[in-house]
């Protein structure tokens, strides 16, 4: 990380507020595992319902056409059940079949997705601030929001990227979900949420899930806490690092939030958190007003 020079740090202004005296913040060590993951059947949910989600959920963009075969063993649903939703989830349009007897996520699907408040709202309201934090810094920006509200099964899906030729390489895309506090992303989603709800996210969590940045002497509460007051949280990982802001805008928007992947070279927290917080504040404002 860049080092300050000088015995005295200057308060550093930003449109959302005003940081206090420049420290650099406790980065967490990003997990080697980082990938997306299917939930498991969440209690109440209607069973058929859950068991067509997690054939929908089969399909990533690296294998976006599956047989029925495929769906079976991903599934782990039982044969005659998947024949079964597959005739249903093609009749509806959620499915469709290709010309070699696959079936790939129909077009009821994207049709569906341009309803969202994700992308009426969100991304429009986030694109040209995404854009302008891509030509201030030159890095990879990613937009972001929790997939559910509902602590017990909330992750991250990543749904705006912007990048360039000179951005560090990252495993993050558009349409990827990665477990909640995997990624930077998720730490700062996580953090900007009522403690109560912080605190079932880390109770559904085992010894493995949590965090490094966690120690002997705080709890994964705590150190939440200590991310919401900052306003935004660092995470270290290998070849990269990854520095995210919460966008905090009124009720009846997404939680969303913005990610900036850095090449550790490039690292200079004190230039880049002042840029990031600008940015989730004018989307805050934009969404807010309705621009």
């Amino acid at each position: 990380m860049a080092a300050s020079e000088g015995s005295e740090e200057p308060v550093v202004k930003v449109d959302g507020g005003e940081l206090d005296e420049f420290t650099e913040a406790p980065a967490i060590f990003r997990p080697s595992m980082m990938h997306g993951t299917a939930t498991d059947d969440a209690a109440g949910v209607a069973p058929l319902l859950t068991r067509a989600v997690a054939l929908l959920r089969c399909f990533t963009q690296a294998e976006y056409t599956l047989s029925a075969k495929d769906l079976v063993e991903r599934s782990g649903i039982p044969r005659s059940t998947v024949h079964r939703l597959i005739g249903d989830l093609v009749s509806l349009g959620l499915l469709t079949r290709t010309t070699g007897g696959r079936y790939c996520v129909g077009s009821l699907v994207w049709e569906l997705a341009q309803h969202s408040s994700i992308q009426l709202h969100l991304r429009h309201a986030a694109q040209v601030h995404l854009t302008r934090l891509y030509d201030a810094s030159g890095e990879n920006i990613f937009l972001g929001v929790m997939t559910t509200d509902v602590p017990e099964t909330a992750e991250v899906m990543y749904v705006g990227h912007v990048r360039g030729p000179q951005s560090a390489r990252t495993n993050a895309q558009e349409g990827r979900v990665f477990p909640l506090l995997s990624t930077a992303m998720g730490v700062a989603l996580t953090a900007a949420q009522p403690a109560e709800w912080r605190e079932q996210v880390v109770r559904r969590l085992g010894p493995r899930e949590i965090p490094a940045f966690i120690n002997q002497n705080e709890g994964a509460g705590d150190v939440l806490e200590q991310w919401r007051r900052r306003g935004y949280v660092v995470q270290i990982g290998e070849g990269s690092v990854a520095i995210a802001a919460p966008i905090l805008a009124e009720e009846g928007y997404p939680n969303a939030a913005v990610e900036m992947v850095v090449s550790p070279e490039r690292w200079d927290e004190r230039r880049l958190a002042p840029l990031i917080r600008s940015a989730v504040g004018a989307i805050a404002r934009d969404l807010q007003q309705g621009e």
